[in-house]
């Protein structure tokens, strides 16, 4: 085999508490993270030696580009790569793009160069590269703790979400420096099954962002409009593809996803 075709999917947070700032200058997480079916696709070639990518719009410090030279490094192969990369998921939108098509590209190249890296391996090279890289390695729709790197089930029923894209763009940098964490309750996995929820960036996203206020307020006639991430995307969960088309229909506007359980990823990783 010397080509793969790979599709990165995005998440959405449905929970997202900040619990404190570590010591190494990271902070701890409870969050829930469930995949959905809105995906970057990632065409890796086999060539010699050199890396090379290939992008519609070139992305600053492209994290597919970092994974790729880091596990070279790591693994010392003489192989090489012509990675084609095609956005679909926005940027600085809350959906960890980015950290997936880097976790894709870890998982594609550790095949396509039969490094026969563990999952447990990769893991920890992910971990060097972004806090959310790890959740995308592993595959599955998780509870999630630590920084982003520890992981526990939680099966949640099938859900489809309309997805709201503002033009507006957030830094995850400049949302955790203007972040205030308030020391309440952590809410605890159980609690997060029975309903309970929150997003530690949505007060600042709303009493900052005037687009995505006003987009919220719309929003609340058809439902609980939630934010993903530090921002921007705002999205409304439904328990039907019905209810979903109708609010699009209404609204003349959203992006319909459903949720995944488990990556596509995972056909060749396990």
């Amino acid at each position: 085999m010397n080509k793969l075709f790979l599709k990165a999917p995005a998440k959405l947070n449905l929970h997202l508490q900040v619990i404190d700032k570590r010591s190494d200058g990271f902070h701890n997480i409870s969050s829930f993270f469930t995949l959905i079916s809105l995906y970057d696709e990632i065409n890796i070639k086999l060539i010699s030696n050199q890396i090379v990518l290939k992008e519609e719009k070139p992305i600053e410090n492209n994290l597919v580009l970092k994974a790729a030279n880091l596990l070279k490094y790591i693994s010392g192969t003489k192989k090489g790569a012509e990675i084609e990369l095609l956005k679909r998921i926005p940027d600085q939108a809350g959906m960890g793009g980015g950290s997936s098509d880097a976790a894709t590209t870890l998982v594609g190249l550790n095949n396509l160069w039969n490094l026969n890296l563990s999952k447990k391996e990769l893991l920890k090279i992910g971990l060097e590269l972004g806090s959310d890289i790890p959740f995308f390695i592993n595959g599955k729709s998780s509870w999630v703790e630590g920084r982003g790197e520890i992981f526990s089930t939680a099966n949640i029923n099938e859900h489809w979400y309309v997805l709201f894209f503002p033009k507006t763009k957030i830094s995850t940098q400049l949302a955790f420096k203007n972040l205030t964490i308030n020391n309440e309750p952590q809410i605890t996995k159980e609690e997060f099954l029975n309903g309970n929820s929150m997003n530690s960036f949505y007060p600042w996203v709303i009493d900052n962002y005037i687009e995505i206020n006003a987009l919220v307020k719309r929003l609340k006639n058809f439902g609980n409009p939630q934010l993903t991430g530090t921002g921007s995307t705002i999205f409304l969960a439904c328990k039907t593809k019905q209810l979903a088309e109708k609010i699009i229909l209404e609204l003349s506007e959203g992006f319909l996803v459903k949720s995944l359980h488990d990556s596509p990823l995972l056909d060749i990783l396990e």
